[in-house]
C-alpha cells in the first residue's frame, strides 16, 4: 500500500486522469454552487449568443466560466453519467429557451434594420476580443502564434473563393442538406470559442432562411440542423479539447484569424446618412456591452478536471 502511494505521488497524471474521468469532481462542485436555475440562465445566455449573428456561444461560455466544465463533462460523459447529466441538463434546457425566445426578434431586426444590427453585432464581437486575448496569452505571447492568425485568415479567404466559384456570389439554396451544414457550422461556433459561424451563414445566405424555419417550427429542417450539430459536436469536441490543451496559443490565434476574416466578409459598408450615426452608436454600445460582460464575468474558465 505504501509503495502504491509513493508511485501515485510520483505520477501526478494518474491523479489528474482519475479526477477527469470521474466526471469532474470540480464540475460537480460548480453544479452545486451555481444551482439548477443559475446554470439554466447561463445556458439561455449561450443559446441567445448562438442565434445572434456575430456572437459566439463558445466565447460567452468561456466568459461565464462554463466552457471547460461542459467540454470535460461531454468528453467524460460515460464515466459519470448521472453527475454529468445533472450538470448538462439545465444548460441544455436554458440553451433551447434562449434560442427560441430570441429567434423571432432577431429575424425582425435583420429584416428591418439589417445595417445597424450588423454594426451592433460586429461591436459585440470586437468587445470580446480583449478578454479573448487574455485567454490566448495565458501562457505568454510568442511571435510564431501569429502564424496561426495568418492560417485562420487564409482559411476564410479560401472559403470565400470556393463559395464564389460554386455559387458565383449567389446565396446557397436552402435545402435539407444545407440545413444540416448550418447545424455543422453552428456547432463549430459553440465548440470552438471565438468562431462566429453565424457570420459565415449570413455570407452564404443561409442565416435568414434558417431563422425563418426556426420561427415556423419547421420540424424536418430543425431535425437536419440538430443532426448536423450533434454529429459535429461528437466528432470534434475531443479533438478541440486536445488542441486547446496542447497547443493553446496556436489554437486561440488561429481562431482570432478566422474571426477577423469573417468580419471582413460580412462588413456592411458605409451609408452617408443619419443611419451611419446610429450604426456607430450601436457599434460602440455593442462593444462596451460585451467588453464589460467579459470583464465582470472573468475570462478564466473553471476547469472541472
Amino acid at each position: 500500500m505504501e509503495d502504491f502511494e509513493i508511485q501515485y505521488k510520483k505520477q501526478p497524471h494518474m491523479k489528474q486522469r482519475r479526477m477527469q474521468y470521474a466526471g469532474g469532481s470540480e464540475c460537480w462542485m460548480n453544479q452545486r454552487r451555481d444551482g439548477f436555475w443559475m446554470r439554466m440562465l447561463k445556458g439561455a445566455i449561450i443559446g441567445i449568443a448562438a442565434i445572434l449573428p456575430g456572437a459566439s456561444g463558445g466565447v460567452i461560455a468561456v466568459s461565464l466560466g462554463v466552457y471547460r466544465p461542459v467540454i470535460d463533462a461531454v468528453v467524460g460523459f460515460f464515466h459519470a453519467i448521472k453527475r454529468n447529466t445533472l450538470f448538462l441538463l439545465p444548460l441544455g434546457i436554458g440553451g433551447v429557451i434562449g434560442l427560441f425566445a430570441t429567434s423571432r426578434l432577431v429575424e425582425w431586426l435583420i429584416a428591418n434594420w439589417k445595417m445597424p444590427v450588423m454594426y451592433a453585432l460586429i461591436g459585440m464581437v470586437l468587445g470580446g476580443v480583449p478578454s479573448f486575448m487574455v485567454e490566448a496569452n495565458q501562457h505568454g505571447f510568442k511571435k510564431r502564434y501569429l502564424l496561426g492568425t495568418a492560417f485562420g485568415i487564409a482559411l476564410i479567404l479560401l472559403f470565400a473563393a470556393g463559395d464564389r466559384l460554386l455559387t458565383d456570389g449567389q446565396a446557397w439554396p436552402f435545402t435539407m442538406w444545407t440545413a444540416a451544414l448550418a447545424g455543422v457550422l453552428i456547432a463549430l461556433g459553440t465548440v470552438i470559442p471565438g468562431i462566429s459561424t453565424s457570420f459565415i451563414l449570413m455570407y452564404m445566405g443561409l442565416y435568414e432562411p434558417l431563422l425563418s424555419a426556426l420561427n415556423r417550427f419547421d420540424i424536418p429542417v430543425m431535425a437536419c440542423v440538430a443532426v448536423g450539430a450533434g454529429a459535429t459536436v461528437l466528432a470534434t469536441i475531443a479533438f478541440v479539447k486536445r488542441m486547446f490543451d496542447r497547443h493553446h496559443g496556436y489554437a486561440y490565434y488561429t481562431v482570432l484569424g478566422l474571426l477577423a476574416g469573417s468580419i471582413v466578409l460580412i462588413f456592411p459598408g458605409f451609408s452617408w446618412s443619419w443611419i451611419q450615426v446610429l450604426c456607430v452608436a450601436l457599434f460602440a454600445g455593442g462593444f462596451a456591452a460585451t467588453y464589460f460582460l467579459c470583464r465582470n464575468s472573468g475570462s478564466n474558465e473553471k476547469k472541472p478536471a
